[in-house]
């Protein structure tokens, strides 16, 4: 639905359809290009591997049972993203430092697509995915028995994918990359020798970037028509102009940024000896993103085509540059994990993840000029994720460690787009932890995600101007973390 708009807003043809030689005028419509970069925003794409496009990718220990158990398995300082009220379990101050490599593949299967007005069809727009490098970083001191308190740097969420140029799908995606960058410091307390709680800030970063083709040949075939039917130029004449005029396409960016606050708590429980009980809540994060949206017109064949689009592109144009905004909100998560002890050297770990995706249910877009566009429906579900793993220890100085996940996508399949093609996945994961002193730990981990190939027919509401994608998207992800601890 959102790219729906976005185009239809974006080349100025609206609910356009052809009656004779006559095309219907749409509105202005810079700011429902903006609504297509922030729809990334609230929507998954190929970066992201938790429900939506949350990033787990904050610890390589975590990664090795396939995040089962992340509230609960209070055994260094990752802990802090996850619940920061293990942060009270940890001796001394320490450091950790982690890099997750993540390779994704994701093509588009063609099924009989249809081409854009005056366009050719294009290719099938290669592999979408790429290697990808997420960092992250935390730091946590022991002030007393009692107390503790960290800082973590990470980047809770992400997306990072591109089609190649000329292909099938251009007009409704090219590239789409979001980036954020979140500043968490944290403060746990032991309330008592089986309860802790902690609590933790959030400072957050989020930078966007969408980019994708559009049919200037729609839209000038919309002014010669408009010419036609109006008497200004005869049907010979249209017709030639039509013929001089296909395959003639720009190009457009939009951009924009944001900083925000939440925060997050925790809870850990030690039922008993042997086992342990974790709760821990993520607040939602709000939004008020501004952007800018820019064309790039192409070469024109001849002259009437290039005064079309100079007539829409000047200021207050439908393919005008300028600024625009849109009210964002990130979901809230929660997690309940468990902890059990079997024997001195096993533990059994266990997670339910949600996430309140079904506060997406709408995209309104404000343009500069403080004139809202009607709102884009998205009509997103809650989400949960499932995991179960275990941690062995092998000897004083190594762990081994396993996991399997289910993990749900809040995508209804009537929404779904090139530019998210989201399909519930199933992760396998298995990991390890070598103690090299007593003051150096090494963690590695290794997921493979399996998912299915999802159908994928999409118009983005205006097939002549947009194509229509017929087919199915295929998507694989590696996942590989390493992590270093230093304890002083």
């Amino acid at each position: 639905m959102v790219e729906r708009e976005r185009e239809r807003q974006a080349c100025g043809l609206g609910h356009a359809a052809r009656t004779g030689a006559r095309w219907t005028a749409a509105p202005r419509t810079t700011g429902g290009l903006l609504a297509g970069v922030f729809a990334i925003c609230t929507l998954h794409v190929e970066m992201s591997h938790a429900s939506g496009f949350a990033l787990l990718e904050q610890s390589a220990s975590r990664l090795g049972t396939a995040f089962a158990g992340t509230a609960v398995a209070a055994d260094d300082v990752t802990t802090l993203f996850f619940n920061p009220a293990g942060l009270v379990e940890l001796d001394g101050t320490r450091a950790s430092l982690i890099g997750s490599a993540i390779e994704i593949t994701s093509e588009f299967h063609d099924q009989g697509s249809r081409p854009a007005l005056g366009q050719p069809l294009g290719n099938d727009g290669g592999d979408a995915g790429d290697w990808n490098f997420v960092p992250s970083a935390y730091l946590s001191t022991k002030l007393n028995q009692d107390l503790a308190l960290g800082i973590g740097i990470n980047a809770p969420f992400g997306l990072k994918l591109e089609y190649d140029q000329g292909w099938m799908g251009r007009f409704q995606a090219l590239n789409s990359e979001i980036r954020t960058i979140n500043v968490n410091p944290a403060l746990a307390y032991r309330v008592n020798e089986r309860f802790s709680i902690g609590v933790g800030a959030n400072y957050q970063r989020i930078d966007a970037e969408l980019t994708n083709a559009v049919n200037y040949s729609a839209i000038i075939f919309q002014g010669i028509n408009a010419l036609a039917g109006g008497g200004a130029i005869d049907p010979t004449t249209a017709a030639v102009l039509l013929a001089a005029n296909h395959g003639v396409e720009g190009h457009t960016r939009v951009k924009g940024d944001d900083t925000a606050w939440g925060y997050n708590i925790g809870l850990l429980f030690d039922v008993s000896a042997t086992t342990r009980l974790a709760l821990s809540y993520r607040s939602a994060t709000d939004y008020e993103v501004e952007g800018t949206v820019r064309f790039t017109d192409p070469p024109f064949p001849e002259a009437i085509g290039q005064s079309i689009i100079a007539s829409l592109s000047g200021p207050g144009g439908n393919l005008s540059d300028g600024p625009v905004s849109v009210d964002l909100k990130l979901p809230d998560s929660a997690i309940v994990s468990v902890r059990q002890l079997i024997g001195e050297d096993f533990q059994l770990l266990a997670d339910a993840a949600w996430t309140g995706w079904s506060s997406v249910q709408e995209l309104a877009v404000i343009r500069d000029d403080g004139t809202p566009l009607p709102p884009t429906p998205e009509h997103w579900e809650d989400t949960w994720r499932f995991a179960l793993g275990g941690a062995y220890r092998l000897n004083p100085n190594l762990k081994l460690r396993g996991g399997i996940a289910h993990d749900e996508t809040p995508v209804p399949d009537s929404t779904r787009t090139p530019r998210l093609p989201d399909v519930d996945r199933t992760w396998v994961a298995i990991g390890a932890q070598w103690k090299v002193s007593d003051a150096v730990t090494l963690d590695a981990g290794y997921a493979h995600l399996f998912s299915d190939e999802v159908p994928l027919n999409q118009d983005a509401g205006n097939e002549p101007l947009n194509g229509a994608l017929i087919g199915e998207q295929s998507s694989d992800v590696d996942v590989l973390s390493v992590q270093v601890q230093v304890t002083w």
